[in-house]
């Protein structure tokens, strides 16, 4: 891949769990158990495969934090649970990069800096950020590898 480079993603159905609270408190891993729990429930209804990719998807929804959703693309599942939530994701074009090890918010920052760059305007409302894990992704036991991209569209 690339160091930045833009992508086309079709929609997507998303099924996944909810996580809301302050940057500093997912920068001090408040965020791991719902990823760790979120993981092991899809695998284990079979919504998710061991060759799955996870999907987190980051609405700044308010001034001290933001709101985050961690799960996998829904395909051919007709029910869920009724606590998981679903998300029709829209087809969107994104500013990607792949970030390795922790700060990926350093990563955001220079993603956001090539797509200004290139006369792309970064997209401020609604979705803010999607990333895409491997499927064995665990919070607690390694520093993370992941795509990473941010919503923009030509100016």
């Amino acid at each position: 891949m690339a160091d930045f480079e833009i992508v086309r993603k079709s929609s997507f159905y998303f099924i996944g769990m909810r996580w809301t609270g302050t940057y500093e408190a997912a920068a001090q891993g408040d965020i791991f158990p719902l990823i760790e729990e979120a993981r092991d429930r899809l695998l284990s209804m079979g919504i998710a495969q061991g060759s799955s990719d996870f999907i987190g998807l980051s609405y700044q929804d308010r001034q001290d934090g933001f709101t985050y959703y961690f799960g996998t693309e829904a395909l051919g599942k007709k029910t869920f649970p009724s606590d998981m939530h679903r998300i029709i994701v829209p087809s969107h074009d994104y500013a990607v990069t792949e970030h390795k090890g922790q700060h990926a918010w350093k990563s955001y920052e220079k993603l956001k800096k090539w797509a200004t760059e290139q006369g792309l305007q970064v997209q401020l409302n609604g979705l803010d950020h999607i990333e895409v894990y491997n499927s064995d992704y665990n919070p607690y036991k390694m520093s993370p590898t992941l795509k990473i991209g941010i919503p923009v569209k030509k100016r």
